[in-house]
């Protein structure tokens, strides 16, 4: 932890994966602390932009990466520790809120790469700066690297007689177009610099029976301007440059979604690194304000640290991306958790309260008449029909009708909609938003009710689903979902009925005796911010 709210990786061979999330909208990453991750835009599963092979030998590839080569000496390296690192010493990552920096100091030359996402903008920055602290002048060329998905997940590991033929690159104006074909969607790479050389192919780049470990282009300096119609795809620019002994150097490379024309908007704005400087501010702003909104004071700084800052950051991280993102949950599946999504939202009130309450109203829909919630469901199926794309896919992609997505009582889970209970009064206790009960909101399975009308029937329900000895049942499973308990009960479940009960008809503005928040008030201190 550092001054500026940072997680500091200074020994980058850790066993497992260290991961940050960059985004606060639509465009989101998942990145871990040697820069393996993937890019999406709204949907990590139907909308991934940069692919990802999860549990895979070298863990965590591809990823976003910076490749350097001494035009002297012939030798390269990756600024980040993977792919193609040396001795970890010479490595260090730090994960911000919403950004994450690797860096590097090798043969004299330091190099710092910045992950981050500007609010308002569909598009990830890769800021690198470079000072050469050799004492001698250095010749030197530096390649992006990001590996192009072909958006469906499914589409990326099978049928490749459709898919290795559904997307197309080209190479106009100094911009990488990615283009779906079926989809009519595109995707770009721009950079603030004239680029010396491209490659939109990967197997061009990497080149055959190599890996991005040790990539043919950068092993000979140069690239190949590889483009087509087919195959895989890849963002490459490269620039040369020459930095004399103590002279620094700032590159930036802009990987987005849109075709050539938002390419050309996005390098016009950020040609400039002073608007990245502001781009990373606001986010750093971004951040301050949240944070503020609750301070607390305990003896332990350790304590202070994870409830001022990780808490609450990896809560509003999972409400925007109902943690279906991550290197666990790869955007396989989407949609919301009916647990998942109620825990995370009850955290939030005081930070997001936009944000929560249209989780809530998403988690009420979600539920059945009966009172209890879709253990997995995408709120798109309660919402306005869909636009039928003006294209025909040229595979066969079933969607569910409505009478079959909402699961019967063998496939309930015990305590999913329990967690709603306590999500709701703590909403409405945070904001004082008491006709937010009386609201009306749809069943799963058809009809209506208020809010309050839901809550009672998931009190009901779990009040009726108990065992022979009065304790309620587990039913598929309760939170444990490795545990299929079916008739059995669950101490859990009830005590969690218990809870929600409480939170439920607690008076008073809080959990506590006074509500319980006022000493934890307060004004977030000041953090300096690294560019």
């Amino acid at each position: 932890m550092t001054k500026n709210d940072e997680y500091v990786i200074d020994r980058v061979d850790v066993p497992v994966s260290w991961t940050n999330y960059l985004g606060v909208e639509d465009l989101g990453a998942v990145v871990n602390h040697t820069a393996g991750g993937y890019l999406f835009y709204k949907s990590p599963e139907h909308h991934r932009i940069t692919r990802f092979r999860p549990n895979g030998v070298p863990m965590d590839r591809p990823g976003h990466y910076l490749y350097l080569r001494d035009e002297e000496t012939g030798e390269s390296w990756s600024v980040s520790w993977q792919p193609c690192g040396g001795p970890r010493e010479h490595y260090r990552c730090r994960h911000g809120l919403s950004y994450s920096v690797y860096e590097c100091t090798r043969n004299g030359l330091k190099a710092a790469q910045t992950l981050f996402i500007p609010r308002g903008e569909n598009v990830e920055l890769w800021e690198l700066r470079l000072e050469n602290a050799s004492g001698r002048p250095r010749a030197l060329s530096v390649w992006s690297y990001a590996e192009f998905s072909y958006h469906q997940i499914s589409i990326d590991n099978q049928n490749f007689q459709m898919s290795l033929y559904c997307a197309g690159s080209r190479y106009e104006d100094g911009i990488i177009d990615y283009e779906l074909f079926y989809e009519r969607a595109h995707q770009f790479m721009a950079a603030s610099f004239t680029p010396g050389g491209f490659d939109c192919l990967r197997d061009s780049f990497l080149g055959p029976y190599r890996t991005e470990s040790n990539p043919l282009a950068v092993e000979r300096g140069k690239c190949s301007g590889s483009f087509e119609k087919g195959g895989n795809h890849c963002a490459v620019l490269q620039k040369k440059l020459a930095l004399a002994p103590g002279e620094t150097a700032r590159l930036t490379w802009m990987l987005g979604e849109g075709g050539l024309e938002e390419g050309r908007r996005v390098r016009e704005r950020y040609r400039d690194p002073a608007a990245a400087d502001r781009a990373l501010e606001d986010l750093a702003q971004y951040w301050d304000e949240k944070l503020s909104k609750l301070q607390a004071s305990t003896p332990d700084p350790d304590m202070n640290t994870m409830l001022n800052v990780w808490n609450l950051y990896q809560s509003e991280v999972n409400v925007l991306f109902s943690r279906f993102a991550s290197f666990i949950e790869v955007g396989g599946r989407t949609g919301l958790g009916y647990r998942d999504t109620a825990q995370d939202s009850m955290t939030i009130p005081h930070s997001n309260p936009d944000k929560c309450r249209e989780r809530i109203l998403q988690l009420l829909q979600g539920l059945t008449s009966s009172g209890y919630g879709l253990h997995l469901f995408d709120p798109a199926w309660f919402g306005p029909p869909a636009e039928k794309p003006a294209f025909k896919s040229p595979t066969v992609i079933p969607t569910p009708d409505k009478a079959s997505i909402v699961h019967g009582l063998d496939d309930a889970c015990a305590d999913d909609a329990l967690w709603l209970v306590a999500t709701v009064a703590e909403y409405v206790r945070e904001t004082g938003e008491l006709d937010f009960f009386h609201r009306t909101v749809g069943y799963a399975d058809g009809g209506m009710g208020t809010v309050y009308e839901h809550l009672k029937k998931i009190l009901d329900f779990s009040a009726e689903q108990v065992g022979a000895h009065g304790i309620c049942k587990g039913l598929r499973a309760d939170w444990n979902d490795c545990l299929n308990l079916g008739g059995g009960e669950s101490a859990m479940v009830s005590f969690l009925h218990v809870w929600a009960l409480g939170a439920l008809h607690r008076r008073g503005p809080g959990p506590g005796p006074g509500g319980g928040r006022g000493t934890l008030r307060g004004h977030a201190p000041e953090r300096r911010r690294p560019l």
